[in-house]
């Protein structure tokens, strides 16, 4: 069987031709015998036909390629190259899978959708950067990367020749690849080109495109952008661009067909005409120039908006507002010259009509409009446009112009202008995109128009076909040379292809007697004409084999082009060509008062293409069709000279203007791209065949698959076709390890003939229909194994199924008989029982029967008695009813005759009482008022006032004995200060231990005791420890709570006079007026001289208690002592004491206790004043001395008091503790006036003074110590007899030290006791006087008694007593301040002491010289680190250059976590000790913008995590010690102490924060550019169940793809190396110290990166978009999840991998219009547009059954339906760049900042040094 009949068997489809879709499909009947006359065949449609064969078959139809190579992205892979295969490749593409871009070879071919795609936006940009032309689906930015990774890679010049008819969509392709140059070779940061290269597009399409019949943007005007990069450091960089225009379509802008548009410029600026009124603009169908074509609108598409757009560019380009604004007046007066009026002109005197001559209106409104538009002469410009000149030798001659002529002469100066002005923009646009530096290489982007045939061709056709031609002969060339180098590089043999030169149709139109040449003649001639100028072309030109002549007339003539024949009409070639404008009028707007018109009007057009754009002068160069001046210079530009002979027509200017294009393009490396309109009415995805086809022919997409198929079009990789194809041989005759021995021996087995065929280094290189025959082949060869697996299936199902069948048989049988056994046995068992039942029935029925007899007689009987018995207790009880109500009847009588009597009785007594009480109130009331009563009502309280006053008495003399002992105290307390010793803290806490230790002793014996087994005991003693644990922890919290308490008390003591005093005038004017008022106005009511002294008494008494109590003390009780005049018992010198509230008495101790602070005040700041000047006297005597040895003894002695200060705080804090304790029991009544309270309140102020004092000074001491060490050792060396007395004096300190320890302790504890005792009898007082003030307020009820005399002496006598307790307060007042002020001079003298001993110190450093004297002095153990670090500022570069640049990961693994950030943490507080402002900003400064420059340069991921962590740990100790309460919670007693206490460095966390998001996304993309190029080969090239093969089994253009994702070259399987990779971060992380929380959003971050570089990539490869690679995914993606949770992070780390796993599962799906809600329901974070990319873009295996339409609209509708949360629903790719927001939590650490030491080997102890 011959290969023919094999591939043409029944059943085969075949294309036959269509009248009108061109090409048909058709099944074959009956198979294909040699020597067959015809073919039986059944086309799409149904109808049967017969098909004519020649006997040789050589006019077989083409068959059809087979269903693996449908959908192809290269229309040459094609095994069937023929030109119905690649329109129903197209066609497929297109229609079912809405792809509209395919490869062929190197075009790409596009096709317009009319509709919108989601293809163009950053993150395809992103998905196309890097990947080779082949790796993904065809796409513009496919061809563009290819282009810019060759520029890169070679440094050389590229293009880019966008080709197509009009409405294709060449415009929108380029502007997308200058977009992709623009996005991956911007420098935005720098010159921001690219954003002009974008904002030149909508300035280009306003000014050169219009709407045409077949566009509605078309491009009239040919175009060639050079995008220019530079070298930067091996990256290409767009650094400028220069545009080049040519064949601007002048004739538009004074005619337009039917259905078409002028350019959108004019239509934009009517839209816009309310924005310039003085433009004078109307509508657009007013003006002559706009309304021709009647299509003034363009469907969705707003020109106002549209021309706020170009305004919007015109500026980002460099315009300025005057330039737009003359532009816009250029604009509007074109149009307003296009309303001039041209009218007949009649001759004077008669109503004749003169034709020679026209008449314009000298009142035209346009006319002045223009004038005024354009800054020129209306005058002038009227007249030569009626008036032209004619020149000769030696004069000029004046002829008038018709109507036509003036009209043509108006014409031509509009299109003139508007030509010029385009001119000017193109050049303007020129100067802003090239800044003028050196060009490196450029990429040139051409977009051309198409071959155009119309029913009537012109001028411009004519030459945009010649244009064609020369670029399809350019591209012919290109494609032969790549087949070439392709064939040479895989080193097989090949013949010359030949292929369609149209170098004979270049030669007619451009060699001499050529067109061009015959157009140019003629154009020279006086009076030539069209006609003419035909006639010679049909004589000169029927030679050539390319010219025909028109079978009738002389006015047009045809010319073969390569796609098609066209005919040309002849009618205004000639003046096309010529181009001739008034020379007056271009004078006329030469002499213009608007710059921008003169500068126009003088520009010349020049060849840009073939001129260095930095040496010219000019702005931009263009051709335009009926325009054509002088070529300019190399050095100078000269003027256009008139002469005709001189001048260049627009053919010959183009001419050259085309091959220098030509030139430059071979130059260059051209890339290729075709647009194809699908139909002429812009529906979407609408497919017309006929037109389709045509442009195929003529754009040379078949021209290049006639190449490709003349070749070997079909290339297979060895690994692709053993794959596909080791089925077809023998498994001895494969070797995996050598496959292109295994691929020649199955290639040679089934193609015998060796032309077929061709094996190269890489690829196997077939004839065309080869890979359809061998597919053929697997085909059949599949068939049949299948069907011998079928029929051993089948066996083997229907053997197993006989087996059961019979097993199941035998069983049923088996049960049956036993069944029908067990049946008759029942039966026979039946019967007798029914015997026996019967038997049993009957006796029971009888028995029932006798019962139920028997219980009937007796249940009448029983009825009978109950009613009789009823009946007779019914008669009983009437009876005893009837009684009882009589009785009660009779009572109720009774009663109530006996309470109207009693009621009468009553009203009669009520009324005589009546009587006599208001007799005895108008008595009692005149007895009131007298003075007598008043006398005798307070006879008995003035004994009781004189025995309260002697009691107060005996009060506040206990009170001063309380003072004289508290005053002792503090005495006391002053000596302890200054003789506390390190050792009695030592046996304090060993006692206490010791202490506690008996407790738990006796606490165990207590539970030892209750239990009896030895697990319970060990069971409680667990319980004791922990309760001992927590009873510490609480009195640890109770210890800080009295802390807390204490500095309240003191913060609140400042403002306690102000406010008590306040609150007490508010209680006893609340206390006065409820009772004394209320007392005055009962007793005198008439008398109102004493109710107004009465009045000022109470305000004077409050006065009084204020001051008094609160200074002094004093009360009534010893007021007659203190008061020389005593006026005796009656006096009654306290009696409003009596109103007094017992809160106001049981202030009067706080207010005691607040004078003895201010004496012990006065004490401190004495006692201070003399230890400053002792302070003053030392340091004078250490500057003079300079002796190290003693500064040591004293830092030493002054560490020791340091200690003994810190015990006697602890001890005065227990004994206060105690004596809170004995308060609490006692009642809890003095917890706010607590004399002790105060004192310790005073002493902690102390305490905190003098540690803060010891600490400056033993930095003071220190840096002093360590200045000496620059000073001679011999000045330095003590004597021995020094020594010796040093020594000894030391001994006899410790002895003295002891001594005063011992009497330390007996006097706490005599302290503690006083203490007890003072509180007992606190409370005992406070007892007393409670009683005392309930004997007040009874006695209150006496108080009318008393009389007004006594009344009238207490009021004198409080007087006198509030006058002296003010003065008395002012003078304590005058001390406090003058105290207040000594003591804040003293702390100024105190800081300037220490700034003098921080400048003597640097001196001496700087003076001196470096010696080591530490080596005499050995400094004493008892040195607390307080955590710090000290440095000078000017070290600040060195220190930070040596913690972040030096700091290599080796030294870093072996340090603490974090150690860089506590180090320049403990700096901090150094700077806060010494409130160095400058400093702390100058640190913090420095050490952001140093990590801002690590993050910002290139830097191993290694150090990028280690100042990650160390930014992370920075932030945390600035919150845990800032003084935050949400944040020092959890802080020890230690590290709150440690807290900044002067600076507020919330800015600066702030800052750091943003740092850490800053080094967190750096981090992030540097591993994402790690990862990036193993994702793919890791999650879809990856196949474990075949290793050591690609992913799929089809062709790849790219050989790298998929290479590393075998063992054998990537040395494991690539999901290994990218687990490797990941584990190798991980690994990082845990070295240096970054929490698991922080590990976790990054892994999260890199699989969500992961996820979206592999959906990307599934997405953009149609051909591995099958149910194989779902396999493969969900393997990959398995392991990568079983790592993540080896390592036991949160299942959220995995939640990005959710849509990749669900692509895999919608692989794997069944596609059925049954399964659309489950896939639904499976694919919840994918959106729509992502599904159905999947679906159409998936490849059927053989068997698999197709998706329909159906199916495809259905899914379609089901997933619209469902609610997204993405708001992108269009958009089928997901953005890689987007990195999640980092959460920075905080994290307490329990490090102790003075236990971290410096390490020797970080080189930092010369600058830092710990304190």
């Amino acid at each position: 069987m011959s290969s023919e009949e094999m591939l043409y068997a029944q059943g085969a489809k075949i294309w036959v031709p269509h009248a009108e879709q061109v090409w048909e499909s058709a099944t074959l009947e009956e198979s294909y015998r040699k020597g067959a006359g015809f073919l039986k065949i059944c086309t799409e449609s149904g109808s049967l036909k017969e098909v004519k064969l020649k006997a040789d078959g050589s006019d077989l139809p083409p068959l059809r390629n087979p269903a693996i190579l449908v959908g192809q992205n290269d229309l040459t892979t094609l095994s069937y190259l023929h030109e119905p295969g690649v329109l129903y490749n197209l066609r497929v593409r297109f229609c079912e899978r809405q792809i509209i871009y395919t490869y062929c070879g190197i075009i790409l071919v596009a096709i317009n959708p009319y509709a919108e795609m989601p293809l163009y936006g950053p993150s395809i940009i992103r998905a196309y950067r890097g990947h080779a032309m082949g790796d993904l689906e065809p796409h513009i930015f496919a061809l563009a990367e290819e282009a810019y990774t060759k520029l890169e890679r070679e440094n050389c010049n590229l293009s880019i020749i966008v080709s197509g008819e009009s409405g294709a969509g060449k415009t929108v392709s380029a502007k997308y690849a200058m977009r992709y140059f623009a996005a991956v070779g911007g420098s935005e940061s720098e010159t921001q080109v690219e954003r002009k290269v974008l904002a030149s597009s909508p300035i280009m399409e306003a000014f050169g495109n219009a709407k045409t019949t077949r566009n509605d943007n078309s491009s009239r005007f040919g175009k060639f952008t050079k995008l220019l990069f530079r070298n930067q450091m091996g990256v290409m960089y767009l650094q400028g661009a220069t545009m080049h225009t040519y064949l601007l379509e002048k004739s538009r802008v004074v005619y337009q067909a039917q259905g078409e548009r002028n350019y959108h410029i004019f239509y934009q600026l009517c839209a816009a005409r309310a924005k310039y009124p003085e433009l004078v603009l109307d509508h657009q169908d007013k003006f002559e120039f706009l309304n021709m074509g009647g299509a003034p609108d363009i469907e969705r598409v707003s020109d106002a908006d549209q021309f706020n757009e170009t305004v919007q560019a015109m500026t980002v380009l460099g315009f300025s507002i005057q330039q737009i604004a003359d532009i816009v007046k250029i604009l509007a007066g074109i149009l307003h010259l296009g309303n001039i009026q041209v009218s007949k002109k009649f001759n004077e005197g008669s109503e004749e009509e003169d034709t020679d001559s026209c008449e314009i209106f000298h009142n035209d409104i346009h006319l002045q409009i223009t004038g005024d538009l354009l800054r020129v002469s209306a005058e002038d410009l009227r007249r030569w446009l009626l008036m032209r000149k004619i020149e000769s030798v030696n004069e000029y001659v004046l002829i008038p112009n018709s109507i036509e002529a003036a009209q043509a002469a108006r014409d031509a100066l509009a299109k003139h202008i508007y030509a010029k002005l385009f001119q000017y923009i193109v050049g303007v646009l020129n100067k802003s995109l090239n800044n003028g530096s050196k060009q490196c290489s450029f990429i040139g982007v051409l977009d051309i128009y198409g071959f155009e045939t119309f029913e009537v061709n012109s001028f411009e056709q004519f030459c945009i076909n010649y244009a064609n031609e020369k670029l399809q002969q350019q591209f012919n060339q290109h494609v032969f040379k790549l087949e070439q180098e392709e064939y040479l590089k895989e080193g097989i043999t090949w013949t010359m292809i030949d292929f369609y030169d149209n170098q004979p149709c270049i030669d007619l139109i451009e060699s001499r007697l050529g067109v061009l040449d015959l157009l140019d003649e003629e154009c020279r001639m006086p009076k030539g004409s069209d006609e003419s100028w035909a006639g010679k072309l049909i004589g000169k030109c029927s030679k050539f084999p390319h010219f025909e002549k028109p079978r009738f007339g002389t006015t047009s003539f045809f010319i073969k082009h390569f796609s098609d024949t066209v005919e040309y009409d002849v009618n205004g070639f000639l003046e096309k060509n010529r181009d001739t404008v008034s020379k007056e009028l271009t004078q006329v707007l030469s002499e213009s008062n608007m710059s921008l018109v003169k500068q126009v009007m003088t520009l010349e057009e020049i060849d840009t293409l073939s001129v260095d754009p930095a040496k010219s002068s000019t702005l931009g160069g263009r051709v335009v069709i009926s325009a054509g001046r002088k070529q300019q210079g190399k050095d100078t530009r000269r003027r256009v000279v008139p002469s005709k002979q001189h001048r260049k027509t627009v053919g010959s200017q183009f001419q050259e203007s085309l091959a220098s294009l030509i030139s430059t393009l071979h130059a260059t490396t051209p890339h290729y791209v075709r647009c194809i309109k699908p139909n002429d009415d812009k529906v979407a995805f609408k497919w017309e065949t006929a037109k389709i086809i045509q442009q195929l022919r003529a754009c040379g997409v078949l021209e290049t698959v006639r190449i490709s198929a003349a070749g070997f079009p079909s290339r297979w990789l060895y690994p692709d076709f053993y794959m596909r194809y080791q089925l077809l041989v023998y498994r001895s005759k494969l070797d995996k390890n050598d496959m292109k021995t295994s691929c020649r021996n199955i290639v040679m087995k089934w193609i015998p003939d060796e032309d077929k065929y061709r094996f190269g280094n890489t690829q196997i290189f077939f004839r065309a229909g080869q890979v359809a025959f061998l597919e053929q082949v697997r085909a059949n060869l599949r068939k049949k194994y299948i069907t011998i697996v079928q029929s051993v299936v089948r066996r083997f199902i229907y053997r197993r199924r006989f087996l059961r069948l019979q097993l199941v048989i035998g069983g049923i049988q088996r049960h049956a008989r036993g069944f029908l056994a067990r049946q008759r046995v029942q039966k026979m068992r039946e019967a007798r029982a029914g015997l026996i039942l019967s038997k049993y029935a009957r006796g029971w029925l009888c028995r029932r029967r006798f019962l139920r007899l028997r219980h009937s007689i007796a249940g009448i009987q029983t009825y009978a008695r109950g009613m009789m018995a009823r009946s007779k207790f019914h008669a009983m009880r009437d009876h005893y009813r009837a009684v009882q109500i009589q009785r009660f009847v009779r009572g109720a009588l009774a009663r109530r005759a006996y309470q109207k009597r009693r009621r009468n009785i009553i009203i009669c007594q009520a009324a005589i009482r009546r009587f006599l009480a208001r007799r005895q109130f108008k008595r009692l009331k005149a007895e009131a008022k007298t003075i007598s009563h008043m006398e005798n009502k307070y006879m008995g309280l003035e004994n009781k006032i004189i025995s309260m006053q002697q009691r107060i008495d005996e009060l506040n003399r206990d009170n001063s004995n309380l003072k004289h002992k508290t005053s002792e105290i503090s005495v006391l307390k002053m000596k302890l200060e200054l003789k506390k010793t390190l050792e009695a803290e030592f046996k304090n806490v060993k006692a206490a231990c010791q202490d506690k230790d008996k407790l738990i002793e006796a606490l165990n014996k207590q539970l030892e005791a209750e239990r009896d087994e030895k697990m319970q005991l060990l069971e409680e003693n667990g319980h004791a420890q922990e309760d001992w644990i927590s009873q510490k922890q609480t009195w640890r919290l109770e210890n800080e709570e009295l802390r807390r308490q204490i500095d309240e008390i003191i913060e609140m003591a400042k403002n306690a006079e102000v406010s008590q005093r306040t609150q007490e005038d508010r209680m006893m004017a609340e206390i006065d007026n409820r009772e004394l008022n209320e007392a005055y106005q009962r007793a005198i009511k008439d008398k109102e001289v004493i109710e107004n002294e009465n009045y000022m008494l109470k305000e004077e008494l409050s006065r009084l208690t204020a001051g008094s109590f609160s200074l002094h003390g004093r009360k009534a009780s010893n007021a007659s002592s203190q008061n020389e005049d005593d006026v005796g018992y009656a006096s009654a010198k306290n009696t409003l004491d009596i109103n007094r509230p017992p809160d106001l008495l049981s202030k009067n101790y706080a207010y005691n206790d607040s004078t003895s602070l201010v004496v012990k005040l006065r004490a401190i700041l004495e006692e201070e004043k003399l230890k400053h000047k002792n302070l003053q006297e030392q340091y004078i005597k250490l500057a003079s001395r300079h002796k190290p040895t003693e500064d040591s003894f004293r830092v030493s002695e002054l560490e020791v008091e340091n200690e003994k200060l810190r015990s006697e705080y602890d001890q005065l804090r227990t004994s206060i503790k105690h004596g809170v304790e004995i308060n609490e029991l006692n009642g809890n009544r003095q917890r706010t006036r607590c004399d002790p309270r105060t004192q310790h309140a005073a002493l902690q102020e102390e305490v905190r003074r003098r540690r803060e004092e010891c600490i400056q000074l033993k930095a003071v001491l220190l840096q002093q110590s360590q200045s000496m060490r620059s000073l001679e050792p011999e000045s330095l060396q003590l004597r021995g007899n020094d020594v010796n007395e040093l020594m000894e004096a030391f001994q006899s300190q410790k002895l003295i030290n002891r001594q005063l320890e011992s009497e330390l302790k007996a006097i706490t504890e005599e302290h503690n006791s006083k203490l007890v005792e003072m509180t007992q009898e606190i409370e005992r007082l406070n007892n007393e006087k409670d009683e005392l003030q309930k004997v007040i307020f009874e006695s209150i009820d006496e108080f009318e008694e008393a009389n007004v005399d006594t009344l009238k002496q207490n009021d004198r006598y409080l007087r006198r007593e509030l006058q002296k307790a003010v003065a008395q307060f002012l003078l304590v007042q005058e001390e406090l301040k003058l105290a207040h002020a000594k003591l804040k001079a003293y702390r100024q003298d105190g800081g300037q002491l220490e700034h003098k001993l921080e400048e003597e110190m640097s001196r001496n450093k700087a003076n001196g010289t470096s010696s080591d004297v530490g080596a005499n002095v050995t400094k004493q153990k008892s040195q607390n680190p307080q955590g710090l670090m000290k440095f000078h500022s000017s070290d600040l570069d060195k220190i930070l250059q040596r913690l972040l640049s030096a700091l290599t990961p080796r030294t870093v693994v072996g340090l603490l976590p974090g150690f860089p950030a506590y180090l320049i943490f403990m700096c901090i507080r150094y700077t806060d000790l010494t409130n160095a402002d400058d400093d702390v900003k100058e640190l913090l400064s420095k050490f952001v913008i140093q990590i801002k420059k690590m993050h910002r340069t290139p830097h191993p991921i290694e150090n990028r995590v280690i100042w990650l962590v160390n930014s992370i740990t920075l932030l945390n100790l600035l919150k845990q010690y800032g003084d935050v309460k949400e944040y020092v919670k959890f802080n020890t007693e230690k590290q709150n102490q440690q807290q900044l206490k002067n600076f507020n460095l919330f800015e600066y966390r702030r800052v750091i924060l943003d740092l850490i998001v800053n080094l967190y996304q750096a981090l992030i993309m540097q591993i994402q550019g790690l990862l990036d190029p193993k994702i793919v080969p890791a999650i879809l090239n990856n196949d474990e169940i075949q290793r050591g093969r690609q992913a799929h089994g089809m062709r790849s253009r790219a050989p790298s793809i998929g290479a590393s994702s075998s063992p054998e070259h990537g040395g494991g399987p690539a999901w290994k190396q990218l687990i490797g990779q990941l584990e190798h971060f991980y690994k990082q992380f845990q070295h240096f110290g970054l929490d698991n929380c922080y590990a976790e959003q990054i892994f999260h971050q890199l699989l969500y990166f992961v996820c979206a570089v592999a959906l990307n990539c599934l997405m953009l490869r149609g051909d591995i978009c099958m149910w194989e690679t779902g396999m493969i995914i969900r393997y990959n993606i398995g392991c990568i999840e079983d790592w993540v949770r080896s390592k036991k992070m949160s299942n959220d780390v995995l939640a990005p991998l959710a849509p990749l796993n669900q692509v895999s599962q919608l692989l794997q799906s069944r596609k059925s219009e049954q399964d659309v809600q489950t896939i639904c329901d499976l694919c919840t974070s994918l959106s729509t547009a992502q599904v159905l990319k999947v679906m159409k873009s998936y490849k059927l295996d053989d068997y698999e059954s197709e998706i329909t339409n159906v199916f495809l609209d259905k899914l379609t509708d089901t997933l619209n339906a469902r609610q997204m949360q993405k708001s992108n629903s269009d958009e089928f790719t997901i953005d890689q760049k987007f990195i999640h927001p980092f959460k920075v939590v905080f994290r307490y650490s329990d490090i102790k900042l003075e236990d971290i030491d410096l390490p020797s080997h970080l080189n930092l102890d010369e600058f830092l040094t710990k304190i």
